[in-house]
């Protein structure tokens, strides 16, 4: 019984912690800010266009 019930906590935090980083980049599109954690490799992060097409963090 005991298991059930820590599976079924486990789940429900999963659930809430998806939910909150998908409403995080939500609010902050809507705020005109980027999620680009600024590994370099994009055009927001360099503020012109990306030449080379290799791992592109924003994408």
């Amino acid at each position: 019984m005991w298991q059930e019930i820590a599976i079924i906590l486990i789940g429900i935090a999963t659930v809430a912690y998806v939910a909150w980083k998908v409403y995080e980049a939500a609010a902050a599109s809507r705020r005109g800010e980027t999620t680009c954690p600024g590994c370099n490799q994009c055009a927001p992060s360099k503020k012109k266009p990306v030449v080379k097409k290799e791992k592109n963090c924003c994408s």
